[in-house]
């Protein structure tokens, strides 16, 4: 186990750049004894499907690629440290080491899927959601802590604009503070008590980056932003609530967009719900989607990644469980 995730890890995949880690996972799998495929997904990118020769009732499912930037593999005692430790490295050799464990037990009935993409637009499993695999379900790994993650909020993503009347700021009545009108609208959203769900949790809101105007004693004339909702209740309400509190001289552009997801359950495991994003939404179409992983989300994209290989093992052991429960 730990001398595969040292090879994952070491071998850089961040988003746009996962050829070599296909490369590489393409000769692994096949020594494993699967049938592999590739779904071209947009030139030098590749989704990668490994196979027995029967129809996969459930697929393994993670992703390939890495924020940045590149962090190589160390280790100190039972932890793992290194860019996709615990997103989602970690998951692909626990998935890989559930894949032998279920072959020693003469269950051949499923598949592994790892896409590319997942951490800007998700292009790999759009892609993959047309693939005919003949799967009834699917388990997506991300960081949960191996809890089943029967929830995951939604997400809106907007660019917020403004312009206004340039002016000497010694003299603010004679402008239009592009800047000052942004600042009047976030300070309503962040002490806007937003639809909650007593299973999600709170909507939340963040403004990620806002930026304008030309010096601090000049009028703005110009400012955008750049803000991000976590989505607890209907996208359609919230978007509706978000454009009623805008004024006229305020442009708000959707840049993405998804709604909650109610994922599945099982009786025997611990739940949780997560407000981060993945690729659930995308990969509905293939089955029913069940989400579980090894390592923590708050140790994801950090210097200081992380996980631990029991947690590695202990995910093998769960996505042993839940495969068989799902193919009985």
């Amino acid at each position: 186990m730990l001398p595969v995730l040292e090879q994952l890890i070491n071998i850089p995949s961040i988003t746009g750049n996962e050829h070599e880690l296909t490369d590489f996972l393409d000769v692994l799998l096949q020594q494993m004894g699967f049938n592999v495929t590739r779904q071209d997904v947009e030139s030098g990118r590749a989704n990668l499907i490994a196979t027995t020769d029967q129809t996969p009732d459930v697929i393994l499912c993670t992703h390939l690629d890495t924020v940045g930037p590149f962090i190589p593999f160390s280790s100190k005692g039972n932890i793992v440290y290194g860019r996709g430790a615990c997103d989602a490295k970690g998951q692909i050799v626990a998935m890989m080491e559930a894949a032998n464990r279920l072959f020693d037990r003469n269950i051949h009935n499923l598949g592994l899927l790892f896409v590319v993409g997942e951490e800007t637009n998700s292009i790999g499993a759009k892609k993959a959601a047309t693939l005919d695999l003949g799967c009834k379900h699917l388990i997506l790994g991300e960081p949960t802590e191996n809890r089943l993650a029967i929830g995951q909020k939604g997400v809106l993503s907007l660019k917020v604009s403004c312009s206004g009347i340039a002016g000497h700021s010694a003299y603010p009545e004679r402008g239009d503070s592009a800047l000052h009108r942004l600042i009047d609208l976030f300070d309503t959203w962040l002490n806007t008590r937003w639809p909650s769900d007593p299973e999600l949790g709170d909507t939340t809101v963040n403004v990620g980056k806002i930026q304008g105007g030309v010096a601090a004693n000049v009028i703005a004339d110009q400012a955008e932003a750049l803000v991000f909702f976590r989505v607890a209740t209907s996208l359609s309400e919230l978007q509706k609530q978000v454009l009623d509190s805008a004024d006229d001289k305020i442009t708000i552009e959707i840049v993405s967009e998804s709604p909650l997801q109610r994922l599945g359950r099982m009786e025997g495991f611990e739940t949780t719900v997560v407000a981060f994003g993945s690729d659930a939404a995308h990969l509905r179409p293939l089955g029913q989607v069940f989400m579980l992983g090894p390592g923590s989300i708050h140790h994801a994209h950090r210097d200081e990644e992380q996980i631990m290989l029991s947690e590695i093992d202990r995910a093998s052991e769960l996505y042993v469980k839940l495969v068989s429960r799902l193919i009985e």
